[in-house]
C-alpha cells in the first residue's frame, strides 16, 4: 500500500454493515409508553390557575368519553375567562396544543373546553328583557 491509500478513511459500504444515512430508525426497549400516564386534568388546573387572578375559583373536571377520549372541562371567575382565552384565543389553543402533544404518548385524544355557567345562563331573550337589546 502507498502512503496516499493509508492517509485516507476506510470506507465502508452502508448496505453491508448495516448502517446508513437512509435506514429507518427503530427504538430498542417495548413499544409502550415509559413511566407514569399524564394526569391531564392536573396539567390543565396548574396552567389555569397560574393564569387566574382568582385562582382559587378555578375548578377542573376531567370525563373518560370512551375510545381513548377525554374531555377537560374549565370554570373560571367571570374575570379570568377573558386571560385564559388570551388574545384571539392564544393561550387557550396553547393549552390545548401542550395537552395534545402530552396525549400523543398515552394515544389519547384529550379535549380540553371552557365550561362558565355564567356565560351560559343568560340566553338573548333575557339580555333584551333587562334593557341589553336593541329595543323592542
Amino acid at each position: 500500500m502507498s502512503d496516499a491509500q493509508r492517509s485516507r478513511p476506510i470506507r465502508r459500504d452502508p448496505r453491508r454493515s448495516g448502517g446508513g444515512y437512509n435506514r429507518p430508525f427503530r427504538r430498542e426497549g417495548p413499544p409502550g409508553p415509559a413511566g407514569p400516564g399524564v394526569d391531564y386534568r392536573a396539567l390543565v388546573e396548574y396552567v389555569a390557575k397560574t393564569l387566574a387572578e382568582k385562582p382559587e375559583e378555578v375548578q377542573v373536571e376531567a370525563f373518560e368519553r370512551g375510545g381513548g377520549t377525554v374531555a377537560i372541562k374549565v370554570k373560571l371567575a367571570d374575570g379570568d375567562v377573558g386571560r385564559f382565552i388570551g388574545k384571539a384565543g392564544r393561550n387557550i389553543e396553547a393549552v390545548r396544543t401542550l395537552v395534545r402533544v402530552a396525549s400523543l404518548r398515552d394515544r389519547k385524544r384529550v379535549f380540553v373546553d371552557l365550561a362558565n355557567p355564567s356565560l351560559s345562563h343568560t340566553s338573548p331573550r333575557d339580555r333584551r328583557e333587562h334593557g341589553g337589546g336593541s329595543g323592542s
